[in-house]
């Protein structure tokens, strides 16, 4: 293909705001291959690339395309690990959820919880396609962008700054679900349509290194009100987590301790009634619903109204690791019929299917960077025990729970865990992600099956490149 094509579309269910988000309504959709334009005219509503990169304001909407389609992409078909898709699957590979109801005849659901996933899976076949969909655009963002004449440099290091941290943000998620990926990094159809899994330490190589070039481009201040793009600490909270996840603990200390003592999002937690608001102070990066009379996709797919048994379902394990009078029980789960008391669901966002927007999606908050100080600090050095436990209880206290004095480090960092594990429940699979990187889902989670830590290459990725090989155990 000699020239990308962009596909700018309206979304009329999109709200209207004062501030500068007319441009967000434009989804820019950069289109993979592409061959079939080749040889026809553009339709109306098709923009070449030197049309859309011709300025800093056409530019911006292909960037801002990504953000709109992760909140608009349905669940199942478009939607992936962006949205509430993590939250659900995730949930269901950690034992935090269990399915009720017509889902339980779901074989695609039913196999998460089992933990025999099947190459055939559609949902496993979501997350794949959608990580590398935006993957691809960033990739043409970041091409075109270095090609434009007509954007300003200001412009193009903004709109770089994301791209950047959007392909790291992909990969994240994609190195730890499938462990090695192929690793693409520009648009050729022929250069990609044939490549191998690349060794997943190449990738996190990938994900740090984007991350660090996105933190050097971008700023500290947020480019539009209500924290709706990434920042310099939006890349920070990745970029902590990334190295807390490779084991780099100095570095993922030091990311963290920048956001948490910047005093951008306050010098506390917030109460846990305000978290998940759309103007609540720990936010560090959230989402806006584009769809018209919903909030979240997470509230409208959890919430259960009258005393209707809810869908998606907390486990009896998740409900009994939360301590006496945690006020996060309270506030974060929901019971729909006093009758049956282990009928709990997931009710961190309390908005769903409403007109009125109370609730944006959180991506990143400020209690993980207090979370991941603590382990961090926990594995440096005994010196720092004190300091890791004081973020840990931190936390405790905002729940309404007494301070901890773990003994040594070993009863620290189970601490921690159990901590994540109460905090951050149905939230983003970080449960699952969790008992993977510390080498522990064998050990907790049943019924297990070997091999269950990763999930398998989608069947039909499997038929289109014969250069990919599956995964153990599948």
């Amino acid at each position: 293909m000699k020239k990308n094509i962009i596909n700018i579309k309206g979304n009329k269910s999109i709200r209207n705001k004062s501030y500068v988000l007319a441009t967000l309504m434009l989804l820019a959709f950069i289109m993979p291959a592409c061959r079939k334009f080749v040889t026809i005219e553009n339709p109306p509503t098709i923009l070449t690339a030197d049309k859309v990169f011709a300025d800093d304001k056409s530019a911006t909407s292909a960037i801002l395309s990504i953000y709109i389609d992760m909140m608009n992409d349905q669940f199942g078909s478009n939607g992936s690990f962006v949205c509430y898709s993590m939250s659900q699957l995730g949930g269901l590979s950690a034992n935090e959820l269990i399915m009720t109801g017509s889902n339980t005849t779901t074989p695609t659901y039913q196999e998460f919880s089992d933990h025999a996933l099947t190459p055939p899976n559609s949902y496993v076949a979501a997350l794949w396609k959608d990580g590398y969909k935006y993957i691809y655009r960033a990739n043409a963002i970041l091409e075109n962008i270095a090609t434009s004449t007509g954007m300003t440099p200001l412009g193009k290091q903004q709109i770089e700054g994301e791209a950047r941290f959007m392909r790291g943000f992909c990969y994240f998620y994609l190195v730890n679900l499938f462990g090695d990926v192929p690793l693409v990094l520009g648009t050729d159809y022929h250069d990609n349509m044939l490549l191998a899994r690349t060794p997943s330490s190449v990738v996190w190589d990938q994900v740090i290194s984007d991350l660090k070039q996105a933190k050097a481009l971008l700023q500290d201040a947020y480019i539009t009100a209500e924290r709706l793009r990434p920042n310099r600490a939006t890349v920070s909270a990745l970029l902590s987590r990334a190295y807390l996840y490779t084991g780099k603990w100095s570095e993922a200390e030091t990311e963290a301790n920048t956001i948490i003592t910047s005093g951008v999002y306050g010098t506390g937690l917030p109460t846990l009634d305000k978290v998940f608001k759309k103007d609540s102070p720990e936010t560090i990066w959230q989402l806006q619903p584009v769809r018209a009379n919903t909030n979240t996709n997470e509230g409208a797919s959890f919430l259960v109204t009258g005393t209707t048994q809810p869908g998606f379902q907390l486990t009896p394990q998740l409900l009994a690791a939360f301590e006496p009078n945690d006020n996060r029980k309270t506030q974060w789960v929901g019971f729909s019929n006093p009758a049956y008391p282990a009928w709990a669901f997931p009710a961190k966002y309390k908005a769903g299917a409403v007109a009125t927007v109370t609730e944006y999606y959180i991506m990143f908050r400020l209690t993980e960077q207090y979370l991941i100080r603590s382990e961090a600090r926990a594995h440096l050095d005994l010196s720092k025990l004190p300091s890791a436990i004081t973020d840990l209880n931190v936390v405790r206290s905002r729940a309404g729970l007494p301070a901890k004095t773990p003994a040594d480090q070993a009863a620290l960092l189970l601490a921690i865990e159990q901590e994540r594990r109460v905090e951050f429940f149905a939230e983003w699979g970080q449960r699952w992600l969790d008992l993977k990187r510390t080498n522990r889902a064998s050990a907790l989670l049943t019924p297990w099956k070997t091999g269950a830590e990763l999930y398998p290459i989608p069947g039909t990725e499997m038929g289109n490149n014969p250069a990919l090989k599956q995964n153990p155990g599948y």
